[in-house]
C-alpha cells in the first residue's frame, strides 16, 4: 500500500490516518489513541520517527520536538499542564543534556540534565531574585557553587544536598564576612554572644577617658574570627519611678523610655556616652583652684574659714573679717529682725513651707544650663572577631535628666518631712525661751552666729556674692566636675545591631559597670595631734 490511507488497529485503540508507503506507516500521519492521546509528524517505516507532536490525554502534557523509535529524543519542547516548561535535549524519553526549565513559580534553571534531574554545570534564577551558578548532582546543588540572594548577600564555596558544607566565603548584605568551614548550613564555630574583656567593674575619677575591649565568642567560649559584625556601645542609668502623686508620676507615662533589662537586677534608661574629643572641655573649667579663684572675685567682704597649724602643732580655726556660714540641712530655718524698742523677732517657718520645697539645684541658687548633648560613639565593625572603643568618657547629664530629676524629687520630700519634725521640734523649744539674752543666745546657738552680724547686711549684694559661692562649693561637692557624669554607678552595654542580622541570629549583648567618683572632691585633713599630748612632760623621777 502506497498512498494516502486510513487503517483501524485490531484492538480498536489506535487508529492511524496518513500516509503510507510498501505497506507502513511512512511520511506525514496522525496516530490517534482511544482515549484522545494522540501524535501526529513524521513516520519512518512503519515508526515514529523525526519531528512531531505528541500529546498526552490523562495528564495533558504537550511535546513538540523530534523522535526516535516512538521516543523522545533530541531538541524538543515539552509544555507541561501544570505550566512548566522544558526546552532542550531528550534521550530515551528523559530530558538528557543541555536545557532550560521554567518552573511553575516562575523560577527558570538553565544548564546540564541527567536523567530528568539537573546534573552537572548549571544556574538557576530564582522567583525571589536569588541566583545559583555550579555545580548539581541529581537535582541538588551539590560541589562547587556561588549564590546572589536578592538582597546582595553571596555565598561562595562548598555545596553539598542544598546546603552549604565545606570550605566557603560569605559575604552578608551587611557588610559582615565569614570565612571558613561550614556545616549542613551553619558556620562550623558561630558566635552566640559578645564579652567585655577585663575587670566587670571599672571605678574611675569624672572625665577619665576608657577603652572598652570586646571579642564575640561561640558558646564555648572561643573566639569567632567573623569580620564586619556592626557593634554598638552605649552607657545607661538606673531607671527610677516617680513615687504616685508627685508631679513627675503623670508626666513619666507619656514621656519615659522603654527601659532596658540589666543583669544587675535592675533595668536601666539611656546616658549619653562619646568620645574624649567629641566634648568641648574649655566651656566651663571646673578645677578646684579654678573655682577658688573665680569664688574669690565675688567680694572681698565675703571670706571663708581658713585653717593653719599653729606653731604648738595645734589646728586654729581664724575668721577672717564678716564670716558668713554655709547653711546646712541641720540649721533651724529661723529670721531674726530688730524690731521697735529693739526687740527682736524670731520667724519661724509654718508647716505649710514644706510645699515650698524645691530641688538640690534650686536650693543651691544655680540657674539650669542648657549644654549641648556630645554625639554618640559610632558604630564599630569587628575584624577578626574584635572591636575595640577607645577614649570613651561619660559626659555631664542632658538637662532634666529624667533619673536624676526623680532622685532629687524624692530627696527633697525626704528633705521635707525631715524639716518638719525639726520645726516642730525648734517651736517647742522657742516656747520655753525667757526675753533675755542668754535665752537669745541659745536659739542662736541652733541656727548660726549672728554676734557680729548685723542682719541688714545679710541682704546686701556681697553677702548674695558669698552666698553664691557657698551654693556652688557645696555643688561641687555633690557633683564634681559637671562636664561629666555625676558620682555615681552606670551599666556600659555592647550590643550586636548588624542589619539585617547575620544568618537571622544577633548576638546576646555585654554588659558592664563603671562607679564614678568625685574629681573635686578633696580627702579630708588629718587632724593635728593634740599638743598637751605631745609635749607632755617627762616624769624625770
Amino acid at each position: 500500500m502506497t498512498g494516502y490511507g486510513v487503517y483501524n488497529y485490531p484492538n480498536s485503540f489506535y487508529r492511524y490516518e496518513g500516509e503510507w508507503k510498501d505497506g507502513r506507516k511512512h511520511g506525514h500521519g496522525k496516530l490517534v489513541m482511544k482515549d484522545g492521546s494522540y501524535y501526529e509528524g513524521e513516520f519512518i517505516h512503519g515508526e515514529i520517527e523525526g519531528h512531531g507532536t505528541r500529546y498526552w490525554s490523562h495528564n495533558g502534557n504537550v511535546y513538540s520536538g523530534h523522535f526516535l523509535n516512538g521516543e523522545l529524543h533530541g531538541h524538543g519542547v515539552m509544555r507541561y499542564a501544570n505550566g512548566m516548561e522544558y526546552r532542550g535535549e531528550f534521550q530515551s524519553n528523559k530530558k538528557e543534556g543541555h536545557g532550560v526549565l521554567i518552573e511553575i513559580d516562575g523560577s527558570m534553571y538553565e544548564g546540564s540534565f541527567h536523567s530528568n534531574q539537573r546534573h552537572g554545570e548549571g544556574q538557576q534564577t530564582y522567583v525571589n531574585g536569588d541566583r545559583y551558578i555550579g555545580d548539581w548532582i541529581n537535582g541538588y546543588r551539590q560541589g562547587s557553587g556561588e549564590i546572589t540572594f536578592a538582597d546582595k548577600t553571596i555565598y561562595d564555596g562548598q555545596w553539598r544536598n542544598d546546603m552549604f558544607n565545606g570550605e566557603g566565603t560569605y559575604i552578608h548584605s551587611s557588610g559582615m564576612t565569614y570565612e571558613g568551614l561550614w556545616i549542613n548550613g551553619r558556620p562550623a564555630v558561630e558566635a552566640d554572644h559578645i564579652v567585655i574583656l577585663g575587670d566587670p567593674v571599672r571605678e574611675m575619677v569624672q572625665g577619665t577617658p576608657f577603652t572598652i575591649e570586646i571579642e564575640m565568642q561561640s558558646p564555648d567560649g572561643e573566639l569567632v574570627e567573623d569580620h564586619g559584625r556592626e557593634i554598638q556601645i552605649s552607657a545607661g542609668f538606673r531607671h527610677y519611678t516617680p513615687s504616685e502623686g508627685t508631679p513627675l508620676f503623670n508626666l513619666i507615662e507619656d514621656i519615659e523610655e522603654k527601659p532596658v533589662a540589666t543583669p544587675y537586677d535592675y533595668n536601666i534608661v539611656n546616658y549619653p556616652l562619646t568620645e574624649l574629643g567629641s566634648m568641648k572641655l574649655d566651656e566651663r573649667p571646673l578645677s578646684p583652684g579654678a573655682v577658688t579663684k573665680s569664688a574669690s572675685n565675688l567680694g572681698e567682704s565675703s571670706t571663708a574659714v581658713e585653717e593653719e597649724v599653729a606653731e604648738n602643732g595645734e589646728v586654729e580655726e581664724k575668721p577672717t573679717e564678716n564670716i558668713v556660714e554655709e547653711k546646712t540641712e541641720e540649721t533651724v530655718a529661723a529670721t531674726m529682725t530688730e524690731g521697735e524698742g529693739g526687740e527682736i523677732d524670731v520667724s519661724i517657718p509654718t508647716e505649710g513651707d514644706e510645699e515650698k520645697a524645691t530641688s538640690p539645684r534650686q536650693q543651691l541658687e544655680l540657674p539650669e544650663q542648657e549644654t549641648p548633648v556630645p554625639p554618640p560613639v559610632n558604630t564599630l565593625r569587628s575584624e577578626d572577631g574584635k572591636v575595640d572603643f577607645k577614649d570613651l568618657v561619660l559626659p555631664g547629664p542632658p538637662t532634666s535628666y529624667r533619673p536624676f530629676s526623680i532622685m532629687e524629687e524624692e530627696e527633697n520630700l525626704q528633705k521635707a518631712s525631715k524639716s518638719k519634725l525639726k520645726r516642730k521640734k525648734s517651736t517647742r523649744s522657742l516656747g520655753e525661751v525667757s526675753d533675755d539674752t542668754e535665752s537669745i543666745d541659745s536659739i542662736d546657738d541652733c541656727s548660726q552666729d549672728t554676734d557680729n552680724i548685723d542682719p541688714s547686711k545679710l541682704e546686701n549684694k556681697e553677702t548674695a556674692k558669698a552666698d553664691a559661692r557657698l551654693a556652688k562649693q557645696r555643688r561641687e561637692k555633690l557633683y564634681g566636675d559637671e562636664r561629666f557624669a555625676r558620682p555615681g554607678e552606670y551599666v556600659i552595654m555592647v550590643q550586636d545591631v548588624t542589619t539585617p542580622p547575620f544568618l537571622g541570629k544577633t548576638l546576646t549583648p555585654a554588659f558592664m559597670l563603671v562607679r564614678i567618683t568625685n574629681a573635686l572632691e578633696k580627702k579630708p585633713a588629718k587632724k593635728a595631734r593634740s599638743s598637751t599630748k605631745r609635749n607632755k612632760p617627762q616624769d624625770k623621777t
